[in-house]
């Protein structure tokens, strides 16, 4: 007895201790997770809060650099230039006045204020920045001379279409919007945001803020403990937190730098409110004690009285039994002892036993008698056996079919890949269901009778208990995803929950681990080119920022862009355009170096990123790149000819304060002005390969352009035209038909008449021609001559339907000479006309498909027939 209860005692401590550390642990806990919180938010809300200034500076510099655009112009009357600077301070307040200072220092304000003689607009600070910068500048923190605000200026440099300076347009922003975004950001209500400028000076502070005709505070000033320059350590840094004390109170101080400005934001929480006051959770703690010892006492007094002090006096009198001996004891019996009834039961018993015992002798007798009466009763007895054997059938029948429906729902079971929960209203787990234990995230005994934020996250139990909510009250179907973690790897599952009666739902757990895999990768493929196979825009630009780190340079950019492409799109289609795309990705893929990031960011341009790369070596790179092109040949028999042109731009970041879109704009420009020396020379040397490519394909092509040339020049000579324009009229007549190069072969040598579409097809031509020259300079002119060759006199031709003098002159004569040429020579679907009968064509359509004029010159000075002669 003693022994139970010492381990009764034992048993009691040990749970008293176990709960005390219990609630130590859960404190270090909860406050560790309350800090780390803190410091998110911290984070969070110093992020957000240089967020919020930056898109108030950039509102206001969209103002400027729209303006800025219109100045570009050089289309703008001074005092149109001053009503709108007027408008814009008037409808935004903040703005207190823009204005634009040329190169003649002429200032231009949207007030009126009148500069004295000797102040130059061109030594002035913001102009001097911006020109210096060659973008949108902010200035430092300055007091308005008129109204004593805080004043920041945001200027911009303005160059016309050749890129000469003519001036800059700045403007003068109040602080006033910045300063209340900053003192109207809390860290939820314990801590507060504050800002600073290039001083070290308080912009923006709940208690300190800024006041005219006051001097701003200093950071220094308010602070002291560990860091005396509070400033200079912020500076330092650019970015950090730090423990010190500001105004008497010791905490933490958290900065960020923002960019393009000398300005630093902080936020700052005490160390209690960020630690937590850990006083309090000490005094709960020896509460919480102080509790368990009265309960740990009270329970034992309790027991002692009311249980152990019973149960050895209870022993004492069960001893005092013996029936052999002593067959008329009796147990004491008290009102108040637990044990009453019991005594009471035992002393029955003893009472009983010894009306037995007594009653033994008087039975003895009897005994033979009811002997008799048994062995009677054995008979009924068999006949109870039967009865029970047959009820004994049916239930082994009824077992059977109770067996073959639970194997029938454990088949079903198994069928499913689901996981089955009954849950109630408060979460508690009633059944779990599973075809595969091994899916289960713990054994199915240990979620039976558990709650769900017992076995879960926080965040899970807490969307879990949110849903089953709703499909209690509203039932309805809810579902949701989470992710769990097995043996380091993590799985995603969707639960499905449906209502079963007012207070239980069901919820269907489902395995969407490849799913989620699979949506993973469709989106690794929406990086891809679809073309080129290389990477797309969208990877290119967030590579750029993933790598625009200082471990990556020095970081270079290559812009590419393919020469001529329009031009092979038409004159071979776009299908052969797309081999051209195709064979140089695949070229700059085999050129780059493996690390190297290839992706094409639009239709002809290409961007190579090279991390830790110089200048130098990625010049080594465009070399390696131009001997592949030169080197490589299309497949394409038609383009196998064409040589492939690519134009690059270089740019390298060798700092961390150099902007990387600087750097990209920097290749851009290089590249583009690299193209207006190579892309020419390409098109140039194109064009003459289509030409052959024409006249190999079609002999009698080349054969009919040279006889409209020398037709077209006998013309141009009988009407007097000068040598350099004969030689004009010499090459369109040469080129008059470049656009069928564009034309399918079996429509151009088809015997028979053409289908409506196939003239259709036919028709294009022109147009064709006029796209394939006019992407050379020089001879735009004469792409415009053979857009309009098939145009007929009275309007009805094409491809514009241009009617009489809206015809180019040279295109009349290109017409006249192209349809004698067609009437004269032998074509597959017909023989030469008569000569007669062409000079009868000429005069039946003059006026209406040829210019009157120029047929009867050609026909009386080139074909030698009198015009008046012919009926």
């Amino acid at each position: 007895m003693r022994t139970i209860q010492r381990r009764f005692y034992l048993f009691a401590l040990i749970l008293t201790i176990i709960v005390c550390m219990g609630l130590i642990i859960q404190y270090s806990y909860f406050n560790n997770v309350i800090t780390k919180n803190k410091e998110l938010n911290m984070e969070k809300s110093i992020e957000n809060l240089g967020y919020q200034i930056k898109d108030n500076l950039d509102h206001y510099s969209q103002y400027i650099i729209g303006m800025g655009v219109h100045m570009a112009t050089e289309k703008w009357a001074e005092d149109e230039v001053k009503d709108y600077f007027r408008r814009i301070v008037e409808i935004q307040p903040l703005i207190k006045q823009i204005y634009f200072g040329d190169i003649n220092n002429v200032l231009i304000n949207s007030d009126s204020w009148i500069p004295p003689s000797d102040y130059d607009i061109r030594k002035r600070d913001w102009y001097i920045k911006a020109v210096e910068e060659e973008n949108l500048v902010f200035s430092d923190i300055y007091k308005d001379a008129k109204d004593n605000e805080l004043i920041i200026g945001i200027s911009q440099p303005v160059y016309n279409n050749n890129g000469e300076l003519l001036g800059v347009i700045a403007a003068d922003i109040s602080m006033e919007g910045i300063i209340e975004i900053v003192q109207g950001t809390k860290i939820r209500d314990l801590g507060y945001s504050f800002l600073i400028d290039g001083s070290g000076n308080l912009l923006a502070h709940p208690k300190y803020k800024y006041e005219v005709n006051k001097d701003l505070v200093n950071i220094n000033s308010i602070g002291n403990g560990i860091y005396n320059g509070i400033y200079e350590e912020i500076i330092k840094n650019k970015t950090g937190r730090i423990e010190m004390e500001l105004d008497g109170v010791l905490g933490y101080l958290s900065y960020q730098s923002m960019e393009d400005t000398d300005w630093v934001i902080g936020n700052f929480m005490s160390l209690e409110e960020f630690k937590g006051n850990n006083e309090v959770i000490i005094r709960m703690l020896i509460i919480a004690l102080i509790i368990s010892i009265i309960i740990y006492g009270s329970f034992i007094y309790l027991q002692k009285v009311n249980l152990i002090i019973p149960i050895y006096e209870f022993d004492r009198d069960i001893k005092n039994i013996n029936i052999e001996e002593n067959i008329g004891y009796r147990m004491s019996i008290d009102e108040k002892d637990p044990f009453a009834q019991l005594r009471n039961a035992i002393n029955c018993v003893l009472n009983k036993t010894q009306e037995f015992l007594q009653q033994i002798e008087q039975d003895s007798e009897e005994i033979v008698a009811q002997n008799e009466e048994l062995e009677a009763s054995y008979g009924q007895l068999a006949a109870m056996e039967e009865e029970v054997r047959y009820q004994y059938i049916n239930l082994v029948k009824s077992e059977k079919e109770l067996k073959q429906a639970l194997e029938k729902n454990n088949a079903i079971m198994e069928a499913l890949p689901d996981i089955l929960f009954i849950i109630d209203s408060e979460g508690k787990f009633l059944e779990v269901e599973a075809s595969n234990s091994n899916e289960l995230y713990f054994q199915k005994e240990d979620f039976l009778g558990r709650k769900i934020h017992e076995l879960f996250s926080a965040e899970i139990s807490n969307i879990a208990m949110e849903k089953i909510r709703s499909v209690l009250e509203n039932d309805t179907m809810e579902n949701f995803e989470y992710a769990l973690e097995f043996s380091n790897t993590s799985y995603d599952y969707e639960v499905r929950m449906v209502k079963l009666n007012h207070k239980e739902v069901l919820s269907v757990v489902g395995d969407i681990t490849n799913r989620k895999k699979m949506e993973k990768e469709l989106m690794r493929l929406s990086y891809k080119d679809q073309l080129t196979g290389l990477y797309n825009r969208r990877f290119f630009e967030e590579e750029l920022i993933r790598l625009d780190m200082p471990e990556c340079l020095p970081l270079t950019i290559i812009m590419a862009d393919v020469n001529g492409l329009k031009l092979i799109n038409d004159s071979f289609g776009h299908k052969a355009g797309d081999e051209l795309l195709q064979t140089v990705g695949s070229l700059m893929a085999d050129g780059c170096r493996k690390g190297d990031i290839v992706a094409r960011v639009s239709g002809d341009e290409f961007v190579i990123i090279l991390p830790g790369t110089s200048e130098k070596q990625a010049e080594d790179v465009v070399n390696r790149l131009k001997k592949l092109n030169l080197n490589a040949k299309l497949k394409n028999k038609k383009l196998s000819k064409i040589e492939i042109s690519v134009s690059f731009g270089v740019g390298t970041k060798y700092n961390m304060d150099t902007n990387i879109s600087k750097v990209l704009k920097k290749a851009e420009d290089s590249m583009y002005s690299n193209k207006l020396f190579e892309g020419p020379s390409m098109r140039s040397k194109t064009i003459e390969t289509i030409i052959k490519t024409l006249y190999e394909k079609n002999k009698r092509e080349e054969e009919h352009s040279q006889r409209v040339a020398k037709l077209s020049q006998e013309l141009g000579k009988a009407l007097g035209m000068k040598e350099d324009i004969l030689k004009k009229v010499e090459n369109v007549g040469l080129l008059h038909d470049i656009g069928k190069i564009a034309i399918n072969e079996n429509i151009l040598d088809k015997p028979g008449k053409l289908s409506e579409s196939e003239w259709k097809e036919m028709k294009k031509h022109p147009e064709i021609g006029y796209r394939i020259l006019s992407t050379v300079n020089e001879m735009s002119e004469i792409a415009e001559y053979i857009l309009s060759h098939h145009e007929r006199y009275d309007g009805l031709g094409y491809p514009k339907g241009l009617k009489g003098d809206e015809i180019p002159l040279i295109s009349r004569i290109i017409a006249i000479a192209d349809s004698y040429d067609a009437m004269a020579a032998d074509r597959v679907y017909r023989k030469a006309l008569p000569h007669d009968k062409i000079i009868i064509e000429f005069k039946n359509n003059a006026g209406t498909q040829f210019d009157p004029y120029l047929a009867k010159v050609f026909v009386e000075e080139v074909l030698k027939c009198k015009w008046n002669e012919i009926n």
